[in-house]
């Protein structure tokens, strides 16, 4: 199952990361969206949530920040009470009509 995510692009940023088991440091690319959720309740409200995901190229975002955008993304967990989200690797971001 393919899942897919709608948000306003707000920033593109490197992290670097140390890898426990070889102490190899490793720069993670990343991207933050925000983007509206249904409120629990039923009711028609909703809320913001900012949402940042691992991507494999900075560069085809870069020139989207301030765009709402479409990536399809997936997740998993690592560990217990940790969860991962991540763009596939070679997914490219669609470029969306901000009422979507």
């Amino acid at each position: 199952m393919m899942y897919s995510i709608i948000g306003r692009l707000e920033h593109v940023f490197d992290q670097k990361q140390v890898n426990k088991e070889t102490g190899e440091e490793v720069q993670r690319h990343k991207i933050q969206l925000v983007g509206r959720v249904p409120l629990p309740d039923g009711s028609d409200g909703t809320r913001l949530e900012l949402v940042t995901l691992n991507v494999d190229d900075p560069a085809p975002y870069k020139a989207l920040v301030g765009s709402d955008i479409r990536v399809p993304f997936g997740f998993f967990a690592p560990s217990k009470g940790t969860v991962v989200q991540f763009v596939p690797k070679g997914s490219r971001p669609q470029k969306v009509s901000s009422g979507a």
